[in-house]
């Protein structure tokens, strides 16, 4: 028993870590998220007492986090099949001894907060403070708060790490996440949060009535569901009562060519992708002679768009097999000798507009501090990509509508999404390659993240992957796989693209709940650590 009073803490830690994981991909079962975080919450504030309790604390968050991300993105380990490097075999690790930091910080926040909140003036007592649903509402709410500040933190922080907010864990229920049109995928968290704390908060308080005092109806239990209520109605309406705006029908195709990595990367096999390329494109024109858009993933062509005279020549070919536009992406060093991860929308005349990625990957894309990382990692990224310096906006002749490209990752970044949507973006379209990752549920969780950023903006998006999951989402987060992944395919939809939308709160604002929410805690934080420290010094001298 002694062994178990040490230990269990950190089993409830562990759990609460295993929980997350089990509510994204590959099981993908969302409504755990609703209670992942009771067990490590409960470890937090039931454990025993000791000095320096919020080292404690800090522990337990950092050991929950470890299991969560750790397991969460060990996709990103596949990066070894490519190179033979221990720093790619053990990086789900070495990126989680980052992310947990996060979680740390809340549990230990957490455990500061509630410093008093269960204590008995007697053994026989129920706690006061656990019976006041003020108290308990106010703990949910800040707790909320911080959490999705910490998010915001995490998508900015050291070029931002944006996938997989605990928001995202609820991507198919539909009517549930409508609000992040007003919030962003911050108001998803901070409801969820608030859920796992009210909760934990309810059934303690349950335990230490029953057999003291008579049970009473607590209205923080019943502000939670209304909230939860709240957030649903708006949903349905919003999806019942959509805003009017003017149809237009788009034929889209887009290759899915599921050429594995290592034959990307290898320049011997170039001809074999250039003629695999082609076919494809060939039996995607050939199959609707309507088709007005064409898509293909990221970093498409072996060598870039421009890499030679003949590359230029097959392009272009390419692009005038139909009466339609091709947007593909393409890793091109320009003749200032500057490297950009781009996308590129050709027309059949041979007109050409190009957006260079903006957000870029650090170790995929660019190696931070390269200086000093050279030696170990610059054989992995022995050259650095370049950012864009502005958004992508295409303009598509037939029918005329303005397009967003989001090259990779963009499509997880909310903040990067909006900003060429207020400039008149009516479609987002999303070219990537997810051969890096093999045949693992990264796909899954990449389209996951992607559908909010279609309910933020209340745009569509359509998206062009190498080895999958090509797909298009409405403007209410509904994805509609065209293909699975590791399928070597074309296919052509026609989707309906909103000519004349409106503008919504989150693209005007961005993350200005989030930010609320981080500026709100921190201001909270501050008074009542001036209000603890003035009745420690008052009690001081009463005693004196």
């Amino acid at each position: 028993m002694a062994v178990l009073r040490k230990i269990w803490p950190w089993l409830c830690a562990a759990l609460s870590g295993a929980l997350l994981t089990l509510s994204f991909p590959p099981l993908d079962l969302g409504g755990l998220a609703f209670i992942a975080l009771i067990p490590l919450l409960a470890a937090v504030w039931l454990s025993r007492a000791r000095k320096r309790a919020w080292l404690y604390q800090l522990g337990l968050g950092y050991f929950s986090g470890l299991v969560f991300f750790t397991t969460n993105f060990w996709w990103l380990g596949e990066l070894a099949n490519l190179y033979d490097s221990f720093f790619l075999k053990s990086l789900p690790f070495l990126i989680s001894l980052y992310l947990a930091l996060y979680p740390a910080l809340w549990t230990c926040l957490a455990g500061w907060l509630a410093r008093d909140h269960f204590v008995r003036q007697d053994p026989d007592s129920a706690p006061v403070r656990l019976l006041s649903s003020m108290r308990n509402l106010a703990l949910a709410l800040i707790l909320a708060a911080a959490w999705t500040g910490l998010e915001w933190v995490r998508g900015w922080l050291f070029t931002g790490f944006s996938w997989n907010m605990l928001g995202v864990a609820l991507h198919k229920e539909i009517s549930l996440i409508q609000i992040a049109d007003i919030t962003g995928i911050g108001g998803i968290s901070f409801l969820l949060i608030a859920c796992n704390v009210t909760g934990l908060l309810t059934i303690l308080r349950l335990k230490a009535e029953i057999g003291r005092i008579r049970i009473r109806p607590h209205f923080d239990f019943s502000l939670t569901a209304l909230l939860v209520a709240a957030s649903f109605a708006y949903g349905i309406r919003a999806i019942m009562t959509p805003e009017k705006s003017t149809q237009v029908s788009l034929n889209v195709a887009t290759l899915q060519p599921n050429i594995p990595q290592l034959a990307k990367m290898d320049m011997a096999q170039a001809g074999a992708i250039f003629q695999h390329l082609s076919e494809l494109n060939q039996q995607a024109a050939a199959s609707d002679p309507g088709i007005q858009l064409m898509l293909w993933p990221e970093a498409t062509i072996p060598g870039g768009m421009y890499g030679d005279v003949e590359i230029v020549k097959f392009v272009k070919e390419e692009a005038a097999r139909g009466n339609f536009a091709l947007l593909l992406g393409t890793d091109d060093t320009g003749p200032d000798g500057v490297a950009h991860n781009s996308a590129a929308l050709i027309s059949g005349e041979g007109k050409v507009q190009m957006y260079h990625k903006i957000h870029l990957v650090p170790f995929g894309e660019f190696l931070p501090f390269r200086s000093i990382l050279d030696g170990p990692f610059g054989s992995l990224v022995p050259g650095d990509f370049h950012s864009g310096d502005k958004p992508g906006i295409f303009t598509l002749d037939q029918p005329p509508l303005l397009l967003a490209p989001l090259v990779c990752f963009e499509d997880t970044d909310g903040e990067l999404t909006r900003v060429p949507v207020l400039n008149g973006a009516q479609l987002l379209v999303n070219i990537t390659n997810d051969g890096w990752f093999g045949k693992s549920c990264e796909p899954n969780q990449h389209l996951n993240n992607a559908i909010f950023r279609s309910i933020e903006t209340r745009r569509p998006m359509v998206r062009s992957t190498n080895t999958g999951l090509t797909a298009s989402i409405d403007t209410f987060g509904r994805a509609s796989i065209w293909k699975p992944a590791h399928i070597a395919t074309f296919v052509n939809r026609t989707i309906s693209v909103p000519y004349d939308p409106p503008i919504t709160f989150y693209t005007r604002h961005g993350e200005l709940f989030s930010k609320v929410c981080t500026a709100t805690t921190i201001a909270l934080i501050t008074l009542i650590a001036i209000s603890r420290r003035r009745r420690t010094t008052a009690e001081s001298e009463t005693r004196v």
